[in-house]
């Protein structure tokens, strides 16, 4: 089996779901035409993309997420600009 990343995945994900979506509407119109041999194709074919959907979208969940670390370290100095809004609202402070 390929191996793929997140967007890749994603990628077949979105267009396995079009692909189903699109042969929905032809096993609609192979119902209402009444032709037994193509919505028996139909169905099959969608069963294989529905199969092949929920096994995509397993091996996305099964991805591990990249653990960002957003936080910034705390240092002992204050930044300076950290240090001059602090001064200038000690001067704005009224009492």
């Amino acid at each position: 089996m390929l191996i793929m990343n997140s967007s890749q995945l994603l990628y077949k994900i979105s267009n396995l779901q079009y692909n189903i979506r699109m042969k929905e509407v032809e096993y609609i119109k192979a119902l209402n035409a009444g032709d037994e041999f193509d919505i028996n194709l139909k169905n099959a074919a969608l069963t294989l993309l529905k199969e092949d959907l929920a096994l995509s979208i397993e091996s996305f969940n099964s991805l591990p997420a990249h653990s960002f670390n957003n936080s910034s370290k705390d240092s002992k100095k204050p930044r300076w600009w950290q240090s001059f809004f602090n001064l200038r609202a000690s001067f704005n402070k009224k009492y």
